[in-house]
């Protein structure tokens, strides 16, 4: 069934590219009018970006040091450009349609976006006769860079929605950027290994008594990377019938990549998700039957709480693989005195999600008398 999913995902996120090629051509035709006509002519300050020969620089160096890493992975010169190439190709493309998407629906489409770098990529790669672990680390190598475009991108693109209803100048936001990404790249290594020292991913492995996470986007991809580099019978036709899938879900109007998200992903995973989203659609019909700056106040009361549960949810979790790592810690330390019960802890647990929903639901809709003033 997850084979199916990602080739209902790899065609989502094709069905984005070519939805996404007007916004690619006009990128086009802008930074090609800034390069021949210049800075000076870019209007306002709320319109000053930076200069593009320094883009082009910053993407020849940045292309020069991919090419030194994937150098340590393989000796064979024809290998390594074919990845830098395809780098830079699935970074560019694959980088529009997540500022695209997450600018009007706001959701970053990278799991889809990276699984199908990592499809293509293994096929080309194997024509250049990569293979084995050499090749399971270079395409995950390749893989990796793609989707840290696409996070980046993803969060960019909301600081310039942002900065334009502040009337920032762009110029000073991209420069700003780069301290960002050092940041987020120091804090995001830092994670990883905290995780992977505290917890195994995807399943347990035979004497290791560290609990498991479940990891269902990390699983497909390891599960997609070993098939493809151990030259093992690809169920190709598991991705055509998620692809079918995927072209009848976009024939019917219907999101196909969220559709496809949830073919794959756990049950305990996408009960939650679903929940979120019935409360989404009630809010946004509140928001629509209000209408107005009132409306307008509700939807986006109920993104802050959102937002501020996801990102609760994630330092949480950061926070418990960190507790783990302190030595003789127990479990008993943070478990509730019914924690053994199991009736009364799953009890306890669903009237606290209730409660959660209650409370985002009537965060939400709350009216203040100032805004209505």
């Amino acid at each position: 069934m997850r084979f199916v999913g990602v080739g209902a995902i790899a065609t989502a996120g094709i069905f984005g590219i070519v939805k996404s090629m007007r916004i690619v051509a006009s990128s086009f035709g802008v930074a090609l009018r800034a390069f021949r006509v210049g800075e000076k002519s870019s209007g306002d300050r709320t319109d000053r970006d930076m200069p593009v020969i320094t883009i082009l620089i910053g993407v020849a160096l940045s292309a020069l040091a991919v090419g030194l890493i994937f150098g340590s992975l393989s000796p064979r010169p024809m290998v390594v450009l074919m990845g830098v190439v395809l780098a830079l190709v699935f970074s560019f493309f694959f980088t529009s349609v997540a500022a695209n998407a997450i600018a009007t629906t706001a959701r970053n489409p990278v799991s889809g976006m990276t699984m199908l770098t990592i499809i293509i990529s293994s096929i080309v790669l194997l024509r250049f006769g990569l293979s084995g672990t050499t090749g399971m680390f270079f395409v995950m190598a390749l893989a990796g860079m793609v989707c840290t475009a696409l996070s980046t991108s993803g969060q960019a693109i909301t600081d310039f929605k942002t900065g334009y209803w502040l009337g920032s100048t762009p110029a000073a936001q991209q420069k700003v950027k780069f301290l960002g990404v050092i940041a987020a790249s120091v804090a995001v290594g830092l994670t990883i290994v905290i995780l992977a020292r505290a917890f195994q991913f995807g399943e347990a492995a035979p004497g290791d008594l560290r609990t498991v996470l479940p990891s269902p986007q990390a699983s497909i991809m390891k599960a997609l990377v070993e098939g493809f580099m151990s030259r093992q019978p690809v169920a190709y036709i598991l991705f055509g019938a998620g692809a079918a899938i995927a072209v009848v879900m976009e024939m019917l109007g219907v999101p196909a990549l969220i559709f496809a998200l949830g073919m794959y992903l756990p049950l305990e995973l996408n009960t939650p998700a679903l929940v979120g989203g019935f409360l989404a659609h009630y809010v946004g019909k509140r928001s629509e039957k209000l209408g107005g700056q009132r409306g307008a106040g509700v939807r986006e009361r109920g993104v802050i709480i959102a937002s501020g549960l996801m990102a609760g949810g994630a330092l949480g979790g950061v926070f418990g693989a960190a507790c783990r790592l302190l030595p003789g810690y127990k479990e008993e330390w943070i478990r509730t005195p019914f924690y053994g019960n199991e009736l009364v802890s799953q009890s306890v647990s669903a009237l606290l999600f209730v409660c959660l929903c209650a409370y985002l639901w009537f965060g939400s809709v709350r009216h203040k008398k100032e805004s209505e003033a």
